[in-house]
């Protein structure tokens, strides 16, 4: 009965083997999404874009309604006019009309001007939208690379810390330390083990704020961004879009100005009457013209809005610009920083490491006594800790770099 089952189950194992290894070798070959795409996806998540696309609608459309030459919708009339209840002689008028508001030749070419200048800063918003979601994905991601450094050296300690209470096990069996060094040694595992725990909470709840943010299940690469050869940060998109709201400020102040006098009317009528002792029907054509005598009383509310627009616009661009100015210092100032706590950190693990493993020679040699060994490990772990720690801080003061720069990834 073995014997006949045997090459079945070979069978079926030979015809499963394949695809799964087809599905491992195409899980494995899966590139890791990189910056630009996480940066992507995160802005098709965020509901600012979909707020943004809509208003593109709405400047579409006022660029239209800018372009025409009427100032409001045009008026159909009719009016009929007739004897029939008083004098009864079968005279009888009727009259169609035809009357729109038209825009003065000023007034067109400003609101053109200002329809263009709202689109130019929708733009601008645009840009800067997507630079701010750029900014919260490096943060997000350099935070959870940051947890996901500590864990690994945490896991590392305790693997360390599993042998060494292993060595000192054995010594105690063997009679060469006391039984309180196997219990020390045993607590410090236990340390180490909580220590993970923790470790892993924090680790997962960063990747779940890059989750959030991204849709992305799993880091990129996570290599240090290139770093731009300027020195200032001209097209920074936070003071492109200030610009633009400046500039669709004073397309506003135009427009008022050219819009103290109101819109004349034009109408084309056409007129219809028959008269009761006359045979036939006449027939005519009529122009209207209607202008509006107002003066820059009736128009000083809407300029004087303008203007405080214009001021607050001016204001707010003096403000961004001394910001961008500012984060630029900031990042190039923690830049230097991270640097310099890197090479501390890399020296600093260095001497400890060969401090390490003179006490661990000592140790061996009945010289020192396990407490000494364990403080000077922990040291170690510590000095390994703060050196990834350094990297991922040296990687974020690259990535805020070029956030202060205004470049998108």
């Amino acid at each position: 009965m073995r014997l006949t089952r045997l090459p079945f189950y070979l069978v079926a194992a030979a015809c499963l083997l394949p695809p799964l290894s087809i599905a491992q070798s195409s899980a494995q070959s899966t590139p890791a999404p990189t910056l630009h795409e996480l940066v992507e996806s995160a802005w098709q998540r965020a509901p600012l874009a979909r707020t943004l696309a809509a208003r593109q609608q709405e400047t579409a459309a006022a660029r239209d309604i800018a372009g025409s030459w009427l100032a409001a919708a045009p008026t159909l009339g009719m009016a009929d006019r007739s004897d029939r209840w008083t004098d009864q002689r079968n005279a009888r008028e009727t009259e169609v009309s035809l009357s729109a508001p038209i825009v003065l030749p000023g007034q067109h070419g400003a609101r053109r001007q200002l329809a263009e200048r709202a689109g130019e800063e929708l733009d601008a918003q645009l840009r800067q939208a997507r630079l701010a979601i750029a900014g919260e994905v490096r943060t997000r991601l350099w935070e959870a690379a940051a947890a996901r450094e500590v864990l690994a050296e945490k896991r590392d300690h305790l693997h360390h810390m599993e042998e060494l209470a292993a060595d000192v096990e054995r010594r105690v069996k063997a009679g060469d330390l006391a039984r309180s060094d196997a219990l020390l040694a045993r607590q410090e595992v236990l340390a180490a083990t909580m220590d993970v725990a923790l470790a892993r909470g924090r680790a997962g709840e960063a990747l779940a704020r890059f989750r959030l943010v991204t849709g992305a299940a799993t880091l990129p690469a996570l290599e240090p961004e290139t770093l731009p050869a300027e020195t200032a940060a001209t097209h920074h998109a936070r003071l492109r879009a200030a610009q633009a709201a400046e500039t669709r400020a004073r397309a506003a102040v135009e427009l008022a100005s050219a819009s103290r006098q109101a819109a004349p009317v034009v109408a084309l009528s056409m007129r219809r009457e028959r008269d009761g002792n006359m045979p036939g029907v006449d027939r005519s054509i009529g122009i209207a013209l209607q202008i509006p005598l107002s003066g820059k009383l009736r128009n000083r509310p809407a300029e004087a809005l303008a203007g405080t627009q214009l001021a607050t616009a001016a204001a707010e661009l003096e403000q961004t610009r001394a910001t961008v100015d500012a984060d630029l210092a900031l990042a190039q100032d923690q830049l230097a920083n991270a640097r310099a706590a890197l090479d501390a950190a890399t020296a600093r693990a260095a001497a400890l490491r060969e401090h390490t493993a003179l006490f661990e020679h000592a140790f061996r040699q009945g010289e020192k006594p396990l407490a000494d060994l364990l403080r000077s490990r922990a040291l170690t772990h510590e000095a390994e800790v703060a050196i990834r720690q350094q990297r991922v801080a040296l990687a974020l003061a690259h990535a805020q770099m070029n956030q202060a720069f205004g470049i998108l990834p």
